[in-house]
């Protein structure tokens, strides 16, 4: 069996694709902001050593570079990391100026979780990842990030997932060209439109159908090979 670290793990799809991957017979680490949530405590319960929980803000580097040195003496490696954690403000329905009404903020934090955070946690847990035989990296992204010529909702979390991808076509790039004996298999992933808090106004699917897809792609079983891998959750190649 693997090992597998989820960020955002407490609720939504982070909390599916841990429960799924325990269920699966995974050993999993659970990057929270609160280590006392009922979801991911009421795991822990259940599945004891398997589940290692980390309570971290994925933003603040310090915490994240010390949360990797502290399973050290428990890990040796880590065969998929799944950096789901991500934040959106705001709503479709909102009457705003996206322009002059832009709440600088709360643009910032986005960008901050949303991709900083991002770099971050593969900054200190990629050599963790580098030991597998197997290793597979899925950054959770958005259908947002299409650059088209229609569309203005969500400008901040847009902005902040297609600024996501780029980072993962850069470091695929750079895995691809300069360590390619590594065989890492990495992906930029629409999740779908999940019944989720942050997904509540465009639900389409129930995040563990999303998270049932995410697993058939970190096992090979669906594997797309693409020079651009910005997929779906069923492994389809999405627009860019």
């Amino acid at each position: 069996m693997a090992t597998g670290l989820i960020t955002g793990a407490d609720m939504g799809l982070g909390f599916e694709l841990t429960k799924l991957g325990l269920l699966r017979g995974n050993t999993m680490i659970a990057i929270v902001l609160h280590a006392s949530g009922e979801n991911i405590t009421g795991l822990k319960s259940q599945y004891g050593d398997k589940l290692t929980i980390i309570a971290a803000d994925i933003t603040d580097e310090a915490a994240i570079r010390d949360a990797a040195d502290r399973i050290s003496d428990k890990f040796k490696q880590i065969d998929f990391i799944v950096n789901n954690a991500g934040v959106l403000f705001g709503s479709k329905y909102d009457k705003i100026d996206e322009i002059v009404d832009l709440d600088v903020a709360k643009f910032r934090k986005t960008l901050d979780v949303n991709v900083t955070g991002m770099a971050i946690v593969l900054k200190y847990f990629m050599p963790y990842l580098y030991k597998s035989s197997c290793p597979v990296i899925i950054n959770i992204t958005s259908e947002a990030a299409y650059l088209g010529s229609g569309g203005y909702n969500y400008l901040s979390y847009s902005v902040s997932k297609y600024a996501a991808n780029m980072y993962t076509q850069k470091i695929r790039n750079y895995l691809h060209d300069e360590r390619p004996e590594l065989g890492v298999r990495i992906f930029m992933m629409h999740p779908g439109r999940m019944q989720t808090v942050m997904g509540a106004e465009n639900a389409q699917i129930p995040s563990s159908e999303s998270a049932e897809g995410i697993y058939k792609v970190i096992e090979g079983e669906t594997d797309p090979k693409l020079e651009i891998p910005f997929i779906n959750y069923k492994g389809e190649a999405m627009p860019h």
